[in-house]
């Protein structure tokens, strides 16, 4: 017979390891406790409830020790997974082709490539809005949580954001963020506009043409290709020809 998690001994001692966590180490709060939580999800089955809280510890702890990624994929797990999953499915399959293309790259950058294609999108959630301008909207949410500067600055401006924010008065804004305009930023949008809203890979030309269908001529986003279509393409003529000379 299965006993529950469900425990007031478990979910104390589960409170105080977060607390002690929190106490013990530099990661944002809300961040840890997306960690404890996926890691007790995963032993909810647990026969021996009392073995729960250290479990979960090393669970957790596992991830501290991952780096950034680890943080950033829980973040938008939490933000995304039960309130937009179809984002959430986005979400997966461009950080899972980040993470084809980070291995061409160095460590330290590729690690900044991928917490970046996990965070892209968290701007779309309801706790993230506040202008409606999702890349906006998730770098400052993003900032406010202590995610390294240069990863907010690159989910700031993916995917042609200076464009909208031209068309949504919003330019001035979106300039607190720098457009690093490296491989790394090129590398997100690539990431970003070869994967469909289901998280399948697509061509370019299909992801731009769904885009168009779905959103509609009147969409700011669609409008801003008419100011940022070549610089999206140009980004990914850049990465692919990366890859055909590395990969």
């Amino acid at each position: 017979m299965m006993i529950s998690t469900a425990d007031p001994f478990v979910d104390e001692q589960i409170r105080r390891l977060e607390d002690r966590l929190r106490q013990e180490q530099d990661v944002p709060p809300q961040v840890l406790h997306g960690w404890v939580e996926d890691a007790r999800e995963r032993f909810a089955d647990a026969r021996v409830t009392s073995f729960v809280p250290i479990l979960v510890e090393r669970a957790v702890r596992a991830q501290l020790k991952s780096g950034s990624v680890a943080g950033a994929r829980a973040t938008a797990k939490r933000l995304l997974a039960g309130e937009l999953p179809r984002r959430w499915r986005h979400t997966r399959g461009v950080a899972g082709r980040a993470e084809e293309v980070a291995r061409l790259l160095p460590r330290d950058e590729g690690q900044v490539l991928v917490a970046s294609a996990w965070l892209h999108d968290v701007g779309y959630a309801a706790e993230v809005t506040v202008t409606g301008f999702h890349q906006l909207d998730g770098a400052r949410y993003l900032a406010r949580h202590g995610v390294p500067r240069r990863v907010c600055a690159l989910v700031a401006h993916h995917a042609g954001a200076a464009g909208v924010a031209e068309l949504n008065g919003l330019a001035g804004e979106l300039g607190e963020f720098e457009d690093e305009r490296t491989l790394v930023r090129d590398a997100l949008w690539y990431c970003d506009m070869t994967t469909s809203p289901d998280g399948a890979r697509v061509s370019f030309d299909e992801r731009m043409a769904e885009l168009r269908a779905r959103r509609g001529d009147s969409d700011p986003v669609v409008r801003a290709l008419a100011l940022n279509g070549d610089e999206r393409a140009a980004a990914v003529r850049r990465v692919e020809d990366f890859l055909r000379r590395n990969g």
